[in-house]
């Protein structure tokens, strides 16, 4: 997995910049997931249409950057530069683009938009959320500045923020990360 970190930071994470214009992000308002809490459940595709679960997301600290809306890709890939210099390779860098699909746009054009933008050694790591279920299930407004959530390896919610790369509120969510990777064994 060192291999792949190592490509991701020279790379750049690319998360999902953007599907384009054709889609719509939309999640209810509510909270944000908070400290100590495990995601709830939820389901979705990887841009190489693999299913994957969000219990997925536990056995090593991992930085997930969601986006809800479509003009936050610019946004997203920030957070992934900023963790590329700031957070150690061993953490898991994943992202999630939560939406609910127009009747007129399908899974597979939305997929195939993402991959034209997105490296390919970074399809598994980037999954769309086609009927919008995290957002649901995390309860997150619609917004253009992506939300943050720092996983310990079990999964649970040690930090997280609504906010761009360069606040002071990221440099939280990355320092639990530093923290969190330095307990691994």
């Amino acid at each position: 997995m060192r291999i792949r970190d190592r490509e991701r930071r020279q790379a750049g994470h690319a998360g999902a910049w953007l599907l384009g214009g054709a889609l719509l992000f939309s999640a209810p308002a509510g909270a944000l997931p908070e400290q100590g809490e495990k995601l709830p459940g939820f389901s979705a595709k990887d841009l190489e249409g693999k299913a994957h679960q969000s219990h997925e997301l536990s056995g090593r600290p991992t930085l997930l950057v969601v986006i809800t809306d479509k003009d936050a890709g610019d946004e997203m890939k920030r957070w992934f530069d900023t963790a590329d210099q700031q957070v150690p390779p061993a953490v898991h860098r994943a992202s999630i683009l939560t939406f609910k699909l127009p009747f007129f746009v399908g899974e597979g054009a939305a997929r195939e938009r993402a991959r034209a933008r997105v490296p390919r050694q970074f399809w598994d790591d980037t999954w769309l959320d086609k009927n919008g279920d995290m957002g649901k299930a995390l309860a997150l407004p619609t917004s253009r500045t992506p939300y943050a959530i720092a996983l310990d390896a079990d999964g649970r919610v040690i930090a997280v923020a609504h906010a761009t790369a360069n606040t002071p509120e990221a440099r939280e969510v990355l320092k639990a990360l530093v923290g969190a990777e330095r307990r691994e064994p």
